[in-house]
């Protein structure tokens, strides 16, 4: 018992609740100064977490880029709570990609270029710099602001300039299809673009 604490970082007492719940679920068999063992049910579990813990590192490290250590901890970190059907759209999404990168096919050849340069990357339209060009990606707002975003011309493809802010920082000056509006700072985030100076050029997700 010790030694787990040891092991995880985490004090004894922390171990022995665990233990207990896992117990309590079925998972794990464990008399008293007896060594744990897991049961049918808990073997089934671990392997089923195991199994997403692999394709998730998969995704984030080997896929996306991101430096293993980190891309570890971001699958434990959602491992535990995926359901069949998100875990299910997750590993296909990984085998898309992965074919995608084995088989070289252009849009796998211009994520790579794209994940390669954090410049490039997608952003709300409120993080743009003043004097800087983006096109519009995506409208991630919905019922009636959707509506009026959309309404205005922020559909995708469309370039839109953020001249600068008001002096007060709110609302936001902007340039739309030849037209100046404003937008607050809270309704222009819900508007993502990609930066053009970062090469991004114009598509519809």
């Amino acid at each position: 018992m010790t030694s787990l604490a040891e092991n995880l970082g985490v004090t004894k007492g922390t171990v022995v609740s665990a233990l207990k719940r896992l117990v309590g679920e079925g998972l794990l068999d464990h008399e008293r100064y007896g060594t744990p063992s897991l049961t049918e049910a808990g073997r089934e579990r671990a392997l089923s977490i195991y199994r997403r813990h692999e394709h998730l590192t998969f995704l984030f490290t080997g896929l996306l880029g991101i430096p293993r250590p980190k891309g570890e901890e971001i699958a434990c970190t959602i491992e535990h709570d995926l359901d069949e059907e998100s875990e299910g759209r997750l590993l296909l999404l990984t085998d898309f990609l992965a074919q995608g990168f084995r088989d070289g096919a252009d849009w796998a050849v211009a994520l790579r270029r794209r994940l390669g340069d954090v410049a490039a990357l997608p952003r709300p339209l409120a993080m743009l710099e003043p004097g800087k060009e983006g096109f519009v990606m995506r409208v991630t707002a919905e019922g009636p602001l959707r509506k009026k975003l959309l309404e205005l011309g922020f559909v995708p493809g469309k370039k839109v300039l953020f001249r600068k802010p008001s002096p007060l920082g709110d609302p936001l000056e902007l340039e739309l299809l030849g037209t100046r509006l404003s937008l607050r700072r809270s309704e222009a985030a819900t508007v993502w673009v990609c930066p053009t100076e970062g090469g991004c050029s114009p598509c519809v997700p």
